[in-house]
This record gives structure tokens, sequence and C-alpha cells, in this order.
């Protein structure tokens, strides 16, 4: 077996992505899934009953102009250069059957045959790729039962009929806006089966401003050096245990854990709640492989694991800003979005240019009513004042609670800080 070039590979394009404007979230989460997508099904933990495969849905979420491409090509380009299968057309069933179908593999073990059917879907631009109708077109159910990765996969088409794929592995990197979102995964399945199995990854914006980004021959040698070494990942074969320690670090966050209705108070995140501890393990797995190839989760994994999946909470109200029940929870968010920038820029936004921004999308009682809930929730004040150039008396806001969003601003897990040695 080659050797490394790399002490940690994580590390490593932290490292190399340093000097870009993406936030480090979407980075780290990228290089987690170029890692998960090259073991291909071939490394395991198991828990008696069922297999835990280092396979992840990963979503990239963040307002227009956030860097999610800029960062998701980087990672695709090294996904490229190591020979992972990928999938980037539109989906649809038939098509993710019959390119799951040409990626089966086969290796000879001993006197067995061994069949598998790896698979990274790619999505630059979620809408796009998925469109509005991926829950009523069966696509997002197919989905959902390879994230699981099943023994084998049966589905009937009616160009192709009755397939079997064996042994699918399939892992998803994709990014999209909330509004994106929104439109593609329905209110009322937020928090169900697929949502449930997905990372969603926010990132407010850019993190720093670069006209050019550095490159030289430094760059080239690392980026030369996590191709190959994420070829060698990709040649690890077996099962995962715990060290004493490592599993210790585990039992222990998993009893000490709240139950899923006592962690979020939004019931839409309950779902996802209640898989963290397998999204913990897969992660878990993906750490180890990244700086050893023992296949041994120890304290230090387990610790990484738990604080990057905590990272990830953060960010998860301002992905589901706008998946309220209520018709008007887009609309909150938006206009909340313009009163914030005018208190910045000028201090307050005035309520004649907040109609006038918000006429199209809302008649005067639906306008009420958002302002109503942005002023009763503590996110605004209403001062009554008189215009400076009218001399009228008019109402204006301003932003008192700038939390209220939630926005994200975090650091990298612990272990990421640094440079490569």
């Amino acid at each position: 077996m080659s050797r490394r070039n790399l002490g940690n590979w994580l590390r490593a394009y932290i490292e190399y992505t340093a000097e870009t404007e993406s936030p480090d979230q979407y980075h780290y989460w990228t290089a987690v899934s170029l890692i998960a997508a090259a073991t291909r099904r071939q490394v395991w933990l198991n828990l008696h009953y069922f297999k835990i495969f280092p396979n992840m849905y990963v979503f990239l979420v963040g307002p227009s102009g956030a860097r999610k491409s800029i960062a998701t090509e980087i990672g695709m380009k090294i996904a490229e250069e190591v020979g992972i299968k990928k999938f980037s057309n539109k989906i649809t069933g038939a098509a993710l059957i019959k390119d799951l179908s040409e990626a089966t593999e086969k290796e000879v073990i001993g006197n067995e045959i061994q069949l598998f059917s790896p698979l990274m879907i790619y999505a630059s631009e979620l809408g796009v790729f998925m469109g509005s109708d991926a829950y009523g077109s069966g696509v997002i159910a197919d989905l959902t039962d390879l994230y699981d990765c099943p023994s084998k996969w049966e589905k009937k088409t009616i160009s192709r009929g009755a397939e079997t794929i064996f042994a699918p592995f399939t892992t998803m990197l994709a990014a999209t806006t909330p509004q994106t979102l929104k439109d593609t995964v329905p209110t009322g399945a937020v928090g169900q089966g697929f949502t449930s199995r997905v990372l969603f990854i926010w990132g407010a914006g850019r993190r720093k401003r670069i006209p050019i980004p550095p490159w030289g021959v430094e760059y080239e040698m690392l980026k030369s050096n996590l191709i190959a070494d994420l070829r060698h990942i990709g040649t690890i074969r077996g099962q995962f245990s715990f060290s004493p320690e490592g599993f210790k670090v585990y039992k222990n966050h998993y009893m000490e854990r709240l139950e899923p209705e006592d962690e979020y108070e939004d019931e839409r995140l309950r779902g996802y709640s209640s898989r963290k501890d397998i999204h913990t393990l897969k992660l878990a797995q993906c750490i180890s492989l990244s700086h050893k190839d023992d296949l041994i989760i120890t304290e230090e994994d387990m610790v990484s694991a738990i604080e990057a999946i905590k990272w990830i909470d953060q960010g998860l109200p301002y992905v589901f800003e706008g998946h309220g029940h209520a018709a008007n929870a887009g609309d909150v968010v938006r206009i909340f979005r313009q009163i914030e920038a005018a208190t910045k820029n000028i201090g307050y936004a005035s309520h004649p240019d907040l109609v006038r921004k918000n006429y199209s999308h809302l008649n005067a009682a639906e306008f009420a009513t958002v302002m109503q809930t942005l002023h009763d929730s503590g996110a605004i004040e209403e001062i009554v004042t008189k215009d400076a150039k009218t001399m009228k008396i008019i109402k204006v806001y301003r932003v008192v609670d700038g939390s209220f969003l939630k926005k994200m601003k975090a650091g990298v897990p612990s272990g990421l800080n640094g440079k490569e040695d």
C-alpha cells in the first residue's frame, strides 16, 4: 500500500483553500464529502444489526454571492482527478438508475466476487438539478432509500423495466440558496425522511475579499498531494472499530444527548436530531481516514466529529428561515433583511420605502401582519418621526435584535487550525 504525503488530509485541504472567499464551513464539508465519496463502500462501522457507511448528503446553503459553487467546484476538480464517479445531470429516477448501473464495480476477494455501485451526486445549483417536482416524481424517495446503503436496490422504470443495483453507495454534494431550497423542498417535508438525512451547511457570505487568489509551486504541490492521498484513502478496506477512549467519548455523548423534542424548539428539526448520532459516526469515519489507515476511531476523531456536527447547528435556523408554516414566513425574513440593511446604512427604514419594495409581494393587510410579527418578536422597533424632505409624519423602523435570524459565525472544528505539517 502506498504511503501518505500529508499528515492530515482535511487540514491540508483547509490550508489549500485558505486564500479563497468561500466560508470555512463550505470548504470543510466539501472536503468531508470527497473523503466519503472516495471510500466507495469499502469501509464501514458494524453495529451488529446494521452497518454505518460513511456516505453523506451535504447541501451548502447561503445567499447569492456566498461563494458556494466556488467551494464545490474546487473540490469536484480534485474528485475528477481522483476518478470519483459523478452524476451531475438533471436528476430523474431513470437517469439515476442508469448511472448507478454503469458505476457498478467488481472486485475479487478470495473466492468471492463482490459488486458495488458508488456514485457521487453533484449539483452546483440545486434548483436546476432537482427541480420543484422532485418530491412528486419519486426522486426524493429514491435518494432516501439509497442513503441507507441497502445490499441491493430494485427499481422499476417504464423505459428500462426492472433494474437491480447491487450495493449502491451514493454521496451527494449540492449548493443552494434558502429560497431555492424552499422551492425545491416543500415546507411540509422539512424534517421528514430525506431532509433528516441531509447535512445543511449555512454560510452567511464570503469570509474576505480576494481579488485574485494566490497560486504558485506550493499550491501545485499541495493539490498534487491532496489528489494522491485521496486516491490512497480510496484503497483502504475493512471494518472500523473504536479505541477504548473513542468508544467512551461516543457512549457518553450518546447517553447524555437531549431527546429530539428537548434539543430543538422547532419540531421540523427533530427528525434530524434523531439521526445526529448516525451523522456523527459517519463523520468520525471520514475524520479517521483523513489522517490514518488503521480504521480505529479514536477519542480525537470522536471529539472532532461531535464538534463539527455542533458547528452545523448554529446555521440551521437560517437555512430554514423561509420554511415557516405561515404563508408569510419568507416575507418576514425578506423585510427584516431590508430593515437590517437600512439600519446599517442610514439608521432606519421608512414605512414608505418598505411599501415600495414589497408591494409586488404583499397586499396591505399582509404587509401589516409581517410588520406586526417583527415588532412583537422584538426584532425591530417602530418610531414616529417627521420626514426631513416632505415634513410629513411617517413611521420608521430599525433593528434592535440583530440575532433574530441567528446568523452563523463560527470557527473550524478542533484539529483543523494551523498548517499541515
